[in-house]
């Protein structure tokens, strides 16, 4: 945004936009949309949109031009200045997406859906690297490592059980944590199963059943005999040498799986690149180079469409390439 643009009232904008609104009908409809958005989307969802639009709004008022309603220049010159800033591509167009989310909610006129800004979007693309960092995935051989050794205390052993059904279930990390333990089965052959009641991809709240393979069984069983959990979360905060508390939360997990890369040795760079989706990441990885289906794996990780764990597997996908396979018979593989 420029610093010459004339600042307009919200009324004005409103009326030359949406024919005559008042402002004050704007707020009422965005209070009255908020209201049903709790019901209809995660609370995670709903605090980043708010972060997103306090980012935008704030730019706005640095400039002194209106955020609600918007023109598309004052989203434009968002677009670039978010850039100037180093903003990845990816968390431009989330903003822009959180900005036209909010115009639609208000009944105004969306300028994130005309060509200036489309346009500047596309610029974006061409001028910045479009490609997000990737957590590092987490793989079974890496896990094994860590429960190769038995558990010295009660953290321990939920550590244990935490990251052996991350791995199976290749829950997201806001998903493992809402797991219930009232939700967990037992199948005859030592295997079980569990239940994760809502998703990222599952909007509707239908849920889906994970696997539990009779390793993680022994590990989830072993940590609620010790922790003494009989309902409610199935991952909880351990306090002192014998005690529980409320359940952990996202980013609690990505704690764990740092502290369970330091305990295997990784290097810094490599421990402080695992998130609370290294597991997912990693038995997304291991799966395809075990030449799981594709459509497989997509299902372990109720995933929608192929971009996610085709990006997560690529370099293994590329050892199998047709390139890869060429050097094979064409005698290129010798060092």
């Amino acid at each position: 945004m420029r610093h010459h643009e004339t600042p307009k009232t919200a009324g004005h904008v409103a009326r030359h936009q949406s024919g005559a609104q008042d402002p004050i009908t704007i707020d009422e409809r965005l209070s009255d949309w908020s209201a049903m958005a709790q019901g209809a989307f995660s609370a995670n969802t709903i605090r980043a949109w708010r972060a997103d639009w306090t980012i935008f709004s704030e730019s706005c008022r640095a400039y002194r031009v209106e955020a609600l309603p918007a023109t598309a220049k004052t989203v434009r010159d968002f677009v670039f200045e978010c850039l100037s800033r180093g903003k990845k591509p990816a968390t431009v167009r989330r903003y822009v997406s959180t900005v036209g989310r909010a115009h639609r909610a208000s009944g105004v006129l969306d300028p994130t859906a005309s060509e200036e800004v489309k346009l500047a979007l596309k610029e974006m693309g061409r001028k910045a690297p479009a490609r997000q960092k990737q957590a590092r995935g987490l793989t079974w051989a890496e896990i094994e490592v860590f429960l190769s050794v038995d558990p010295r205390n009660l953290r321990d052993i939920r550590d244990r059980a935490l990251v052996a059904v991350a791995y199976d279930t290749m829950c997201r990390r806001e998903e493992l944590v809402s797991l219930l333990v009232e939700d967990i089965a037992d199948a005859e052959d030592g295997s079980g199963s569990v239940l994760i009641r809502r998703s990222k991809t599952d909007t509707t709240g239908e849920g889906a059943t994970a696997y539990l393979s009779p390793l993680t069984m022994r590990l989830v069983s072993e940590w609620l005999k010790e922790s003494r959990l009989k309902e409610g979360p199935v991952f909880v905060r351990v306090r002192g040498s014998s005690g529980v508390g409320d359940s952990l939360t996202a980013q609690n997990v990505s704690s764990v799986l740092r502290k369970i890369g330091q305990w295997i040795g990784l290097d810094r760079q490599e421990w402080k690149k695992l998130s609370g989706h290294s597991a997912r990441v990693g038995a997304a990885q291991d799966l395809l180079a075990l030449n799981i289906s594709l459509a497989a794996v997509m299902q372990a990780g109720r995933w929608k469409d192929t971009r996610m764990p085709m990006r997560y597997a690529e370099r293994v996908l590329a050892t199998r390439g047709g390139m890869a396979q060429a050097a094979k018979v064409q005698g290129r593989t010798a060092k």
